[in-house]
């Protein structure tokens, strides 16, 4: 596979060229398993690790390999993973401020064009949070979409278009039905060869089901929502890149409850 297809271009072939030199390949981080990751590459898929002496060199978690990321590797000297030896110059990085007593940089997804900031119109519909969604997609480099899915589910679906539009000018906003398919052909624009979108929102909010309905086949594992809240079960345990079937990068991340900015200091 050309790695065009997956994403790759012209200032990661410049950002690229030092390692190429130095015999090793170029990937993409499909997949995060902790310390294992899947990368697609030119020849397919393979497994890959981060060598100890990586560990020293980056200063942050936020610098370790993260889905979206392109990377150089080399093999190893045994039959296993491959060796990544350096994470390329991101175009962008979508992050979140990460819960714990030691606040620090958590990275969603990275080298992203599009986001799709999906929301549920079955009572899991919050203006203020898709607000925070919608600055950091902006402040990560990439282009925020929202998505109000389960349109099928809302008494006046019009209303809270409305109402979405005029809080976030500038940004796209569509209504969609995951299940039923409506307002699906509007997302064509944003699914291009080569473009990467990533889905993000609160856990039942539809982004698996969303992707199911664009890949055309039940691919990503679904439950219901809770009935009472409408809130869902983590569904998708890990951040994962899948190529749809026109050709585009889809990255589904795990559902955030809560979604607190990250601002670089």
């Amino acid at each position: 596979m050309a790695l065009e297809h997956l994403g790759w271009r012209e200032d990661f072939a410049t950002s690229f060229e030092p390692f190429h030199t130095q015999g090793l390949q170029a990937g993409r981080v499909v997949i995060q398993h902790r310390d294992l990751y899947h990368l697609l590459t030119a020849d397919g898929e393979v497994e890959g690790i981060v060598p100890g002496r990586f560990r020293h060199t980056p200063s942050s978690p936020a610098d370790f390999p993260a889905v979206g990321d392109w990377v150089a590797f080399g093999s190893t000297e045994y039959d296993g993973p491959v060796s990544i030896q350096a994470v390329l110059p991101r175009r962008s990085k979508f992050s979140r401020l990460a819960a714990g007593t030691t606040p620090y940089e958590q990275v969603i997804a990275t080298n992203v064009d599009t986001v799709f900031i999906v929301s549920g119109l079955d009572d899991n519909h919050k203006l203020r949070r898709i607000e925070r969604y919608a600055t950091q997609v902006w402040q990560s480099g990439a282009i925020p979409v929202v998505l109000l899915n389960k349109v099928d589910l809302c008494p006046d679906p019009e209303s809270v278009l409305c109402e979405a539009q005029l809080a976030l000018p500038g940004v796209d906003v569509l209504t969609v039905s995951g299940e039923r398919g409506d307002g699906i052909d509007g997302l064509t624009r944003y699914l291009a060869p080569g473009q990467t979108v990533a889905l993000v929102g609160s856990s039942g909010v539809g982004k698996s089901t969303l992707i199911n309905f664009v890949l055309g086949h039940q691919q990503m594992a679904t439950h219901d929502v809770r009935d009472g809240d409408s809130r869902g079960r983590h569904t998708t345990t890990h951040r994962e890149l899948i190529q749809a079937p026109g050709g585009a990068m889809l990255i589904d991340t795990q559902g955030m409850r809560e979604f607190a900015l990250w601002t670089e200091h």
